[in-house]
């Protein structure tokens, strides 16, 4: 039976309030947060008004390397604490048991904006506490600290459906178990450098927003929500009281444009139709819908459109209300502020307004709950949240659960492995994964294409490269290199497993994409221009392609993949990472079809950062490197059924993270503990591993992860297997690429492990079978 997942306690900080109680009031109230922006550097933008969080500071008791972090990482930890202390869980380490999933679209941008204007200035004050706060991935592990939580610790990095996309994938990993305890949750920071984008983008309106009327577009916002979800009998065995259960979720993608919604409301209805699937609820179930509602003029008519098709003819009796409304537009926050609001009305009794509601907009024809609030009637509702890079995410929510027994009949979980059936390869070595089982080839040559004070030096770069000979069709015009990388790959992996591009085919297809940074060039870019604009910037230039899920659009256009999609940035060993994600919503019934994978691009700007801190250069052993991974992961009877012979089974899998202070070095335990939970899961004993794939860098960590694998494996001779002396060190995909190795060199039956930790504690491992 599914392991069912409730929500036992909430945290929210926002523009209307630094705190639930304070927050639902305000909902109630129809309170806006609007304030006029102070910051004259912003004064001759369109854009006047944005709900911020004002007088708000970090935590005095929090030590200093943590206070110096981003004012995200900050508005975080006060969501998750609150959500803590109203759940029970406060004043204690959770344990392995229990995980982080944080949502954000921009991260450490402020951090990065910081940096960048010092640069700009002559001045380099990079040092690793500020490489640190700029990488997306740090906040989640402060997280894990703070709540002394060493199970699995991911960040979702799906722009504005960021926050929602978190709490799916927190829930996902509780039902397979992996944790009994998730905080799952979204925040961002208002960035100067955002609101121009949006601004050059011509989304954003004078005064305050009102979504679903007039005045078109959107005000920005800042915030965070934190959930405490549990597995149910969990939080009933400590006697917490559950607030709602998460029924289900549906993600999707757009494969339409980098900014704009699909009109054809393909990959919205699609999301929404798979949380109603996943929750077992019918569409006649649905009490409320809290709509993405950002204001503007495409997204509130075509999500309209959407909720119509997806409810059908009662679309125009269900209330249907924006809170962006009263908090602005989140971003990555949004999503889980959304669900935090969902919940604490219902609880309290009414539906939240959609606030500053005046005439309707053409298209607009729903329920909108003008202005202020309603009783509360029903149970089920639906959370939107629609992305930049068209990332799709809905949840579905039982605001009044029941402990004895599911409401409605959910959709149990696949009683079948996965399996992996196409592997496709960007490496320094040029394309596919046959040049990896020659011991002579070697990637790595002084890299000379970057102008920078530490150029030249040894790197594994991916040489020049002709689309053609994967897919004439394929169109990668406009793409950055990362992008570039991770769709050649793809389309490798897709014709190795002998998926035909067929648009129908290629729709079901999803795709779960990890990164170790984000796409350093986008950003580079934009920001150059923000700044040497005076942040009013002449056209939209860069600014789609700064946040991380940009590259996952580019792909899932580039091939029309319209299936699950998800974006995680978890650092070094974020595609293994990723393929854990994915063989969780395969064999949760989430998808029969996955691409799972990683992508690396090397610039100016990451060269420069890397030799700055001394991750590598003089006095280190790394060796910088870069490409792309993708792995075809399916159900085990629907890649029968096509008649796809498999290249490995999937037999286990874990995830760990290091709860202590995240700024001291790690140790080998996490990977210990994930690589003795994947064995377990697939029971197979430790002396039945012939091979390991790892994402050995020649790093200080690596005598940590040698000393992991040699307590579980025991010290008999194992191979122990990293490319980065051939391919260098691409961060994210290097482990997937050392198992591609295995995947060439050993024969059939042979039971191998894919490992990864990364340097600030975050460790995954894969249990495999080679077909």
């Amino acid at each position: 039976m599914r392991r069912r997942v409730v929500a036992t306690g909430v945290g929210t900080v926002s523009g209307v309030a630094r705190d639930a109680p304070g927050f639902a009031a305000a909902l109630r109230e129809g309170r806006r947060g609007f304030s006029r922006i102070a910051d004259p550097r912003l004064a001759r933008l369109r854009a006047t008004h944005a709900a911020l969080v004002h007088d708000f500071s970090p935590a005095p008791s929090d030590p200093e390397t943590v206070r110096a972090l981003d004012r995200h990482v900050h508005l975080a930890l006060a969501a998750l604490r609150e959500a803590l202390r109203a759940s029970g869980l406060s004043g204690f380490d959770l344990g392995p048991r229990a995980g982080v999933v944080l949502g954000t679209c921009s991260g450490g941008m402020l951090s990065i904006e910081r940096h960048h204007e010092a640069l700009a200035r002559g001045e380099d004050p990079l040092d690793d506490a500020l490489l640190f706060s700029k990488r997306y991935y740090g906040a989640a592990r402060v997280l894990a600290w703070a709540a002394g939580a060493g199970g699995p610790v991911l960040t979702v990095v799906t722009a504005c459906a960021a926050g929602s996309g978190a709490v799916a994938e927190a829930a996902n990993l509780i039902r397979a178990g992996l944790a009994d305890v998730m905080l799952a949750g979204g925040a961002d920071a208002f960035a100067p450098s955002t609101l121009a984008g949006f601004d050059a983008l011509k989304a954003t309106c004078e005064g305050a927003c009102a979504p679903f009327s007039q005045n078109v577009g959107l005000n920005l916002g800042e915030g965070a929500a934190f959930l405490v979800l549990e597995e149910l009998g969990h939080a009933l065995d400590r006697r917490a009281e559950p607030l709602a259960e998460l029924l289900g979720f549906g993600l999707s993608g757009d494969a339409y444009h980098p900014t704009a919604p699909d009109p054809s409301t393909k990959g919205q209805v699609t999301a929404m139709l798979a949380a109603l699937a996943d929750a077992g609820v019918p569409r006649e179930a649905i009490a409320y819908v809290n709509a993405h509602g950002t204001g503007t003029r495409s997204n509130d008519p075509i999500e309209v459109k959407s909720i119509a098709r997806c409810l059908g003819p009662r679309a125009a009796e269900v209330p249907v209300s924006s809170t962006k409304s009263m908090l602005g537009h989140c971003l990555g926050g949004a999503g889980a502020l959304e669900v935090a609001a969902t919940i604490l009305a219902a609880r309290a009794g009414f539906v939240p307004p959609t606030a500053g509601f005046t005439t309707p907009r053409e298209g607009c024809n729903v329920d909108c709950v003008p202005d202020s609030g309603r009783p509360w009637r029903g149970r089920i509702a639906l959370s939107n949240s629609f992305g930049f890079g068209g990332n799709n995410a809905c949840l579905a929510i039982d605001v009044a659960p029941e402990n004895r027994g599911p409401a409605f009949a959910q959709r149990e979980p696949a009683a079948e492995c996965a399996v992996v059936t196409g592997v496709g390869l960007v490496s320094p070595l040029g394309l596919g994964a046959f040049a990896l089982a020659d011991p002579n080839a070697r990637g790595i040559a002084p890299a000379t294409r970057f102008e920078t004070p530490c150029a030249p030096f040894p790197a594994g770069l991916v040489p020049p490269l002709d689309p053609r000979e994967v897919d004439r069709r394929l169109d990668l015009r406009d793409m950055d290199r990362c992008s570039t990388y991770a769709a050649l790959a793809a389309r490798a992996a897709l014709d190795c497993a002998g998926v035909k591009p067929r648009p129908a085919t290629m729709a079901e297809v999803g795709l779960i994409l990890g990164l170790a940074t984000g796409p350093s060039e986008g950003e580079e870019r934009h920001l150059s221009a923000v700044f040497r604009g005076a942040f009013n910037l002449e056209s939209l230039g860069a600014f789609p392609y700064v946040v991380p899920n940009s590259v996952a659009g580019n792909v899932t256009r580039a091939l029309m993949l319209r299936g699950h999609n998800n974006v995680l940035a978890t650092g070094a060993g974020a595609g293994l990472a990723a393929l854990v994600v994915a063989t969780v919503a395969v064999t949760q019934g989430h998808t029969s079809c996955v691409l799972a994978g990683a992508s690396d691009e090397l610039s100016a700007r990451t060269v420069s950062d890397g030799h700055k801190v001394g991750l590598f250069g003089p006095g280190s052993s790394v060796i910088p490197g870069e490409g792309a991974a993708m792995l075809l992961v399916e159900r085990a009877s629907f890649a029968a059924a096509r008649g796809a012979s498999g290249r490995a089974e999937i037999l286990g899998f874990g995830l760990a993270a290091d709860p202590r202070d995240p700024r001291r070095a790690t140790d080998g335990s996490p990977l210990a503990r994930c690589l003795a939970d994947a064995l377990d899961r697939a029971e197979v004993r430790a002396d039945e591993v012939r091979a390991v794939a790892t994402n050995l860098s020649g790093s200080p960590i690596d005598r940590f992860e040698r000393e992991a694998l040699a307590s579980v494996l025991g010290p008999r001779d194992v191979e122990i297997v990293s490319l980065a002396d051939r391919l260098g060190t691409a961060e994210a995909a290097l482990p997937l690429f050392s198992l591609a190795f295995l995947f060439e060199t050993l024969e059939p039956g042979c039971t191998v492990a894919a490992t990864a930790l990364s340097p600030e504690g975050l460790a995954a491992a894969v249990v495999l079978r080679l077909a």
